[in-house]
């Protein structure tokens, strides 16, 4: 928070792209909506971050969508009634994630259809007493949306203890480091993401081939998000043509502008921006692959 207020009340920065995470961008946006100066995050999926906030935007979809779209996608894919959940209960992103999985889950099951509903705090280790309540709970599959450092230790720990059924995860698996710490115990499962590198085309297929060259790695769905998060601003200055000077009008110029942009055609699809900030767009389920890779399983739209 006090990085963002020097950077509008010092620096007189025109528009700020970040921070990603919600923990940091939804007290982040808070102080950008004080100051009406435009910020768009590129990977914070929680409501609170554009809720009430007009100069705050998003490059990604909202957790009230991904939350149904994986609901869905376990129910229509293996045709599973009983899930259990797994998420850390300190952090805000995982705790709405796992509350709108659960709504959307017991919507299509009824009441209870959610068998096992475990958390745990931030920096935890150990969670072998919540995957043995899970383990006994009769779920069929688990939902973890959860970071890299902790997707590993969760898939681990849960095939020792004998788990054997499908483990899926949310964005935030999105990270080349989760297969980095997972390794094979993560091969097959299936997560919702906002782009997927392996046999991407295009322009996205451009971007990947730029970013790999420039720093020997594949751009994980942060990066990618960040490009489009730039390219929105970009058409937004451009859209209100000459930049005056006068800070405040320059600011409330480029706000209005990013709110009209419509079919914008990013590297992770195309967006068309509401007046709350937040995209219309589609997500992509990815299967980790038997060699590690993210590859797009099928995409799911609004």
């Amino acid at each position: 928070m006090k990085v963002n207020t020097k950077m509008i009340t010092e620096d007189e920065v025109l528009v700020i792209v970040g921070p990603q995470s919600s923990k940091q961008a939804v007290p982040a946006g808070d102080v950008a909506d004080n100051y009406a100066t435009p910020m768009i995050s590129p990977w914070s999926t929680n409501p609170d971050t554009t809720k009430d906030r007009p100069y705050v935007f998003r490059g990604c979809f909202l957790d009230p969508f991904q939350g149904p779209v994986v609901a869905n996608f376990i129910t229509n894919e293996f045709g599973y009634t009983k899930a259990a959940v797994l998420y850390d209960v300190a952090s805000d992103y995982p705790k709405g994630l796992a509350e709108f999985f659960k709504e959307a889950w017991e919507k299509i099951h009824g009441e209870g259809s959610v068998v096992a509903y475990e958390s745990f705090t931030t920096k935890d280790a150990d969670f072998s007493s919540q995957l043995t309540k899970i383990n006994q709970s009769g779920a069929e599959v688990l939902f973890t949306p959860q970071y890299y450092n902790e997707v590993a230790l969760i898939v681990q720990q849960a095939k020792e203890l004998g788990w054997t059924k499908p483990i899926v995860g949310s964005d935030s698996w999105g990270s080349a480091e989760t297969v980095a710490l997972c390794g094979e115990a993560c091969y097959g499962l299936f997560f919702s993401t906002h782009y997927a590198a392996a046999g991407a085309t295009g322009k996205t297929k451009a971007f990947i081939d730029r970013y790999k060259e420039k720093y020997d790695y594949t751009p994980d769905d942060v990066a990618a998000l960040t490009w489009d998060s730039l390219g929105i601003v970009e058409t937004a200055v451009k859209k209100c043509g000459k930049i005056t000077g006068k800070i405040e009008k320059d600011r409330k110029c480029v706000r209005d502008a990013m709110a009209k942009i419509e079919k914008y055609a990013g590297i992770t699809g195309q967006m068309t921006f509401t007046e709350e900030g937040d995209p219309i767009k589609c997500a992509v389920i990815v299967k980790i692959s038997d060699k590690g890779e993210y590859e797009f399983y099928k995409s799911v739209c609004p």
